[in-house]
């Protein structure tokens, strides 16, 4: 199967900027790696881009548009694209996650994906209106590997909703393995595994999920939503969501409590 039958063009712009670049650097005679040495990138990058398992970023787009004397036809492209909800959510997703060094994340109703064990990830993808479960599954089981079972764990901070603690996902056996593996993941010294309190009351989290992350020594947001969620890599949507996670850290409790209320919950569930 080649890059355009796997991407298509008529239903994401990602998709369509990744097949106009393989098709303008093709017209060229180029290399993925000759142009990765022109605009000066990883040698990978060009392909990533190019089979849609990455977003073209605006340095990127721009210095393409230098180079090919494109009139900005990149750059506005993927402004467009960033502006955009066409539902192309998870590409690039699971690349960012590989690749992030640190991971910053906020979940207002469930675990979050990449630290759900299987057999509560199995329940939580079972009570909604996907199709293909057991797919589903796989592969956030294989997007948890590819940060955990990597040589070098990111810095990884997560700030839990009480609500994730009290709600039932699965029944009380899921839920004493999900609280159980947690309190393993918080051990580590690279995890820092924090939870807002009940009696916080009303505060900006309230709006969704969401986390951050950084790749590269640039911040990406991804924002979570019923069946989609969206990508974002533009440095003003970046700064709003860096601020919100700042704003729920500073009110969460501290670090030791938060390993208390995650205790109490999990004797709860026994």
């Amino acid at each position: 199967m080649t890059v355009s039958d796997e991407l298509d063009p008529g239903r994401s712009l990602w998709h369509y900027i990744a097949v106009e670049v393989r098709r303008q650097r093709t017209a060229r005679g180029l290399s993925g790696n000759k142009l990765a040495g022109l605009i000066g990138c990883d040698r990978s990058y060009v392909s990533r881009v190019e089979h849609g398992r990455l977003h073209l970023s605006s340095p990127y787009a721009a210095k393409i548009d230098e180079l090919w004397e494109t009139e900005d036809q990149f750059a506005t492209l993927v402004h467009l694209a960033e502006a955009s909800d066409d539902g192309d959510w998870f590409t690039g997703l699971t690349e960012y996650e590989e690749r992030a060094t640190r991971h910053r994340m906020w979940e207002a109703m469930l675990v979050p994906g990449l630290l759900q064990t299987p057999e509560y990830a199995r329940a939580a993808l079972t009570s909604g209106l996907i199709d293909g479960v057991e797919e589903a599954l796989a592969k956030r089981l294989a997007r948890q590997a590819a940060v955990f079972e990597k040589a070098k764990t990111p810095l990884i901070s997560v700030v839990l909703n009480w609500v994730v603690l009290a709600q039932p996902v699965g029944g009380a056996e899921v839920m004493h393995g999900q609280l159980t593996r947690l309190l393993e993941i918080s051990e580590n010294p690279g995890v820092r595994l924090r939870v807002l309190e009940r009696e916080t009351g009303a505060h900006n989290g309230l709006d969704g999920s969401f986390k951050l992350l950084t790749v590269d020594d640039r911040d990406i947001a991804f924002a979570d939503a019923p069946e989609k969620g969206r990508l974002m890599l533009s440095a003003p949507d970046v700064q709003r969501f860096a601020v919100r996670y700042d704003r729920i850290s500073d009110i969460a409790a501290p670090i030791g409590p938060s390993r208390d209320l995650v205790r109490r919950a999990l004797e709860s569930y026994t």
